[in-house]
Order: C-alpha cells, then sequence, then structure tokens
C-alpha cells in the first residue's frame, strides 16, 4: 500500500511512542508489517521531519526527550537559566530556537546550560510552558 507522508509519519510516532523501534531497519520491518512499504532515504528524512532523535532506549521524540533533560528554568529577566544534563543543552537549545516563541529573542548554549534571552516580561511562562509539554 502507498502511504500519504502524513500516514507515514502517524505510523512512525505509533512506533516511537511505543518505544519499541531503536534502528530504522526496525521501522522500516514495522512499517511493512502494517503494508507500509518506505525506502531507508524516505524514513531517514521521517526522521528528521519529526525531529526524533536516537537515544539508548530507541528513537524518541525530541519534545518528549526536552522535557526529561531539563532539570531547571530559573528567570532572572530578561533571561532564563536553564539547566541540563551534561551534554544536553545544545539538544534544548534547538528545541526553543525551533518553537520560535514571540517572546523569546534566542538561546546560547553550552554544555548543561542554556541562557535565553526574553523580548519582554511575561515570556517566561511560555517558555516553561513549553519545556514541560509533552511531544
Amino acid at each position: 500500500m502507498t502511504a500519504t507522508k502524513a500516514e507515514r509519519h502517524s505510523a512512525i510516532l505509533q512506533l516511537v511512542n511505543r518505544g519499541s523501534v531503536h534502528t530504522q531497519l526496525e521501522i522500516a520491518a514495522a512499517l511493512a508489517r502494517r503494508g507500509v512499504r518506505a525506502t531507508q532515504a524516505t524514513i531517514s528524512r521521517d526522521i528528521q521531519e519529526l525531529g526524533l532523535v536516537r537515544s539508548g532506549a530507541g528513537y524518541r521524540s525530541s519534545t518528549a526527550l526536552v522535557r526529561e533533560l531539563v532539570l531547571s528554568v530559573e528567570l532572572v529577566e530578561p533571561v532564563a537559566v536553564i539547566r541540563t544534563p551534561p551534554g544536553t543543552a545544545n539538544l534544548v537549545a534547538r528545541r526553543i530556537d525551533e518553537a520560535a516563541l514571540p517572546g523569546v529573542a534566542g538561546t546560547v548554549a553550552g554544555d548543561d546550560t542554556i541562557i535565553a534571552v526574553l523580548r519582554k516580561r511575561g515570556a517566561g511562562r511560555a517558555l516553561k510552558e513549553l519545556l514541560a509539554s509533552a511531544g
């Protein structure tokens, strides 16, 4: 069966949310069992478009992973200081930047700390909601 991109994306997200896939080959096999054929190149593109991240537990939604990585958010307006485990600040900063929140001008990430520059008072609330939301 030829699935639309949206149907394929939905099927991949279902697999990822169940935590049942660790490689692109496993994704291809699971899709094939559902009657959806996709090449490795297509699956690779889908993974990038969906913002999936490969962790030790398999592919995961970057949004869900970010929620788990944020240890704290301290607002010191006009900035927010966000703490993460070592080596993960860039992933979290990318999620913030991609969300393009109107109240956040941008981020600077180190190894385990992010500075988010806030445009206006109260913008920290939307930032905290983004980082706490599941995806």
